[in-house]
C-alpha cells in the first residue's frame, strides 16, 4: 500500500504517535505530498480555465492553490508544535496544531467569499464557455488524484489524532466534490446553458465555506478547552480503580496541550489506612495514569469511613432520593464524621442546572429532614470542568 510505504520511508518510529518529532514527521509527509499534488492540479485547472474563461474552473483552480497554502501552514504548525517546552510555554507548543487549523479555516473562508462574488458576477453577466472532451477527462483524473490525497490525509490524521491533518482531508475532499461540480457546469455550458457556470461557481464556494466552518469548529474547541471524551474519562477511571486500595474515583480534570495531557483525579480510600499507605496508593495511580497519557497526573486522596454506623443508611437514602430532585446529576465522596448521634454529613454534588443554589437548597432540606440529628450537612457543588 502506497500510504504505508510512504510512512515507512519518511517517518522514523511511526508507531510512537505521542512523540512530538514523530507527529512533526507525519505532518511534513502529508504537507509536502499535498503541496506537490496541488501545484500540479492548480496548473492543470488554471491554464484551461483562463483559456475558455470558465469562472467555476478558475475558482476550483484557486481552491487547489489554497490547499497548497494550507499545507504549508500544516508543515509549519507541526514543526512549531514539536518544539520542547520553555520558560514562557511550560506546557510545550502542542496547541499550535490547532492554531494552524484555525489559519487554514480563515484562508478557506476568504477563498469562498472571493469566488462567491465572482460567481454572482458571472450570473449577472453570462459568458459563453466551451470545454473539450479532453479537458473534461483531465479534470476527472485530477479528481481521482485529489481523492487519493484526501484519503491519505485522513489516514495519517486518524493515526496520530490530528485535527490539522483531518482539516486538510476536508480541504482535499471538498476539492474533489468541487471538481465534480465544475465538470457538470462545463457539460451544461457545452449544451448552451451558460448560467450553469455561475451556479457551479457558487456551489463550489459554498462547499469551500462548509469545509472552512467544520475546520474552524474543530480547531477552536481545543484552544478554548473542550470537554474530554467519555472514552478518556472511562479509561482514567478504569486505570485508577485497578490500583489495590482504591474504592472510588471522582473529580476528574483533563487539560490538553496537543498530545501533552495534564490530569488530576480524586480517589477514595479507606480512612482506616495510615497516611503512608494512602500516599503509596496515590503514587501508584499517578504512575499508571502517566503511562496512559503523555503528560502528568496529580492524585488527591479522600479518606472515607464506610464503617461509620450511619454510612450505609445515608448512602442508601442519597441513592434513592437525589435522582428524583430536578437538577441533580450525581453525588459522590460521601463522608460521615463524628458520632452517630450528632454526625457531620458531607458530600460532593454535580448539578446540571443553571440555578445551582436552588438545587443545593432542596438537597439540603431533604437530607436534614431525613437525618435531623446531623450537626452539619455540607454540600460541595462541583464546577462544569470536573467529571
Amino acid at each position: 500500500m502506497l500510504t504505508d510505504w510512504l510512512v515507512r520511508t519518511f517517518v522514523a518510529n511511526p508507531e510512537d504517535h505521542s512523540n512530538a518529532r514523530t507527529r512533526s514527521a507525519f505532518g511534513a509527509l502529508e504537507g509536502w505530498a499535498s503541496v506537490v499534488v496541488n501545484l500540479v492540479v492548480f496548473a492543470v485547472k488554471l491554464v484551461p480555465g483562463l483559456i475558455i474563461g470558465s469562472v467555476s474552473l478558475i475558482a476550483d483552480a484557486f481552491h487547489s492553490l489554497g490547499d497548497v497554502a494550507s499545507s504549508l501552514v500544516v508543515i509549519l504548525g507541526f514543526r512549531v508544535a514539536a518544539k520542547p517546552s520553555d520558560d514562557k510555554h511550560p506546557f510545550g507548543h502542542g496547541r499550535v496544531e490547532s492554531v494552524a487549523s484555525l489559519l487554514i479555516a480563515v484562508m478557506l473562508f476568504i477563498t469562498a467569499w472571493e469566488f462567491g462574488r465572482a460567481s454572482v458576477y458571472r450570473l449577472l453577466h453570462p459568458k459563453a464557455v466551451q470545454a473539450s472532451a479532453w479537458l473534461i477527462a483531465v479534470l476527472a483524473l485530477t479528481a481521482l488524484l485529489k481523492e487519493w490525497l484526501s484519503r491519505f490525509s485522513r489516514t495519517l490524521g486518524r493515526r496520530i489524532g490530528s485535527t490539522a491533518l483531518i482539516g486538510d482531508f476536508w480541504h482535499h475532499r471538498s476539492d474533489v466534490i468541487a471538481t465534480g461540480i465544475v465538470i457538470v457546469a462545463l457539460l451544461g455550458a457545452n449544451a448552451g446553458l451558460w448560467w450553469v457556470d455561475g451556479v457551479g461557481g457558487l456551489v463550489v464556494s459554498a462547499i469551500i465555506a462548509w469545509a472552512a466552518w467544520h475546520l474552524l469548529r474543530d480547531s477552536v474547541n481545543p484552544l478554548i478547552g473542550e470537554a474530554p471524551s467519555p472514552q478518556v474519562l472511562s479509561e482514567m477511571r478504569d486505570v485508577a480503580l485497578s490500583v489495590a486500595g482504591v474504592d472510588g474515583v471522582h473529580d476528574l480534570i483533563v487539560h490538553r496541550y496537543g498530545e501533552l495531557v495534564v490530569t488530576s483525579v480524586h480517589v477514595e480510600v479507606s480512612s482506616a489506612i495510615d497516611i503512608e499507605r494512602g500516599h503509596e496508593i496515590a503514587e501508584e495511580v499517578e504512575k499508571r495514569l502517566n503511562g496512559l497519557f503523555a503528560g502528568w497526573s496529580v492524585v488527591h486522596v479522600d479518606p472515607v469511613n464506610r464503617d461509620h454506623p450511619l454510612y450505609a443508611e445515608v448512602q442508601a437514602y442519597l441513592d434513592e432520593t437525589l435522582p428524583a430532585i430536578p437538577g441533580v446529576e450525581e453525588f459522590h465522596d460521601l463522608r460521615i464524621v463524628g458520632s452517630d448521634e450528632t454526625p457531620f454529613v458531607i458530600f460532593d454534588l454535580k448539578v446540571e442546572s443553571d440555578d445551582a443554589g436552588l438545587v443545593v437548597s432542596r438537597v439540603h432540606e431533604a437530607v436534614v429532614a431525613r437525618f435531623p440529628s446531623a450537626a452539619k450537612v455540607g454540600i460541595n457543588v462541583e464546577p462544569k470542568y470536573v467529571y
